[in-house]
Parts: C-alpha cells; structure tokens; sequence
C-alpha cells in the first residue's frame, strides 16, 4: 500500500499481491517449525505449532502411520510378496524343520529307524514346504494378534513424545519439504489473483472495453 501512494501504477497491485501471498505462506510454513524451543515474551510463550503440540502430533502421526502405511496386512504383504521375500520363505523352511525335529525330540531315533533317513528328511522337506504354500492363505487369520503383539501406534507415538525438540522437527520435517515450494507459489497466485481483481476494481476505465470495440464485436 506504501508503494502504492508513491507509484500509483496499476500492475503494482498484482505484483504485490504476489509477494504478499508468497510471504504469507512462506512465514505459515516456518511457523509450523520454528521456533524450536519455546521463547518467552512476558505472558506469552511462542513455539513452531507442531512442537508446541508434540503429544497431540505425536498420537496422529502414530495412529496415521499405522492404520495407512505400517498396518499388520501391509507388512505381511510387504514380507510375503516384496523383494525379499525368497529370504523370508528361506528362513521360514529353516525355522520349520528345526521345529519339526524339536516337536520329534526323542522320538527321532525311532522315526529314522521306522522310516529312513532319506524318508525323514523327505517328510521335514514336506512339512516345510506345505507350511510356505498355505502360510499365505491363513496368514489374515494372526491380523489381531500381531496388531496387539507388536503394538505399533503405542511404541511410536511413545517414542516420538520423548523426542527433543529438534529430533521431532527431523522426523516431521521431510514429510512437508518436498511440497513446501508448490505451497509457497500457491500462495503467490492467488495473491497475484487477488492484485489483478484489486486492478480491475481500482482503475475500471483503464481496463475496460471501449465502446467502439464492443460495439464492433456485436455487429460481428
């Protein structure tokens, strides 16, 4: 508005609507962070918005992450289908022959003399391998139990309350800096929007039609 008694020019109100949407949300966004320990001005206190509610933030970002990324379904998809899941069914079979000979136990001398050595270690192999084929098809049914065993949100959010406060703006921080410019230039159109509605209202004869042009455009 400064700028604007002393150069009255009409492009000078979209181009400060601009900077002053870019500014704003520039400034928004700093706030959410900054600054990172509480600084005391007589009654009042001033903290980065997210710091000043680490608790609350805390149990959203846990409850968030656990329903949407780190649910029990998604890790036993990730485990059984992702890249690394020929180590997973490599592990599996191990764990379960070595449990096949511990649920044996002593009975072991007597099975190798019953069947074989070579008809045992087939049987093992077998166990193993219906374990890995039918795992995938009953694995929903442990949902609940490795929901409750592992019990992520309380673990998380748990761990985050006891952040200081610059470990906690490193693990919120990223979440927002890739889209932090794309907010900062919306807040700049549409402040250029607003700069360019101001132009129109402040000086209507300068950017309005003339009379002679409109009535050109009817006759056409």
């Amino acid at each position: 508005m400064g700028i604007y008694f002393i150069y009255d020019a009409s492009w000078t109100l979209p181009v400060a609507g601009f900077i002053v949407g870019w500014l704003t949300n520039w400034l928004a966004l700093k706030l959410i962070f900054r600054p990172l320990h509480p600084i005391s001005f007589g009654r009042y206190t001033f903290q980065g918005i997210f710091l000043k509610r680490q608790k609350e933030v805390s149990e959203t970002f846990a409850r968030v992450n656990c329903v949407e990324i780190l649910n029990t379904k998604a890790m036993w998809n990730s485990i059984l289908t992702g890249p690394l899941s020929k180590n997973f069914y490599a592990m599996l079979r191990a764990h379960t022959i070595v449990f096949t000979e511990t649920l044996i136990g002593s009975l072991k001398p007597i099975a190798i003399a019953a069947m074989g050595s070579t008809t045992f270690s087939m049987m093992k192999e077998d166990i193993a391998s219906m374990v890995t084929e039918q795992l995938p098809t009953i694995i929903d049914h442990s949902y609940e139990y490795t929901a409750q065993a592992l019990d992520l949100e309380n673990t998380i959010k748990g761990k985050m309350i006891a952040l200081s406060p610059k470990e906690f703006e490193g693990v919120l921080h990223p979440a927002f800096e890739e889209d932090e410019f794309l907010l900062i230039m919306v807040g700049g159109i549409l402040g250029l929007l607003v700069g360019v509605l101001q132009m129109f209202v402040v000086f209507p004869k300068a950017h309005s039609v003339p009379a002679n042009v409109a009535n050109m455009t009817v006759h056409f």
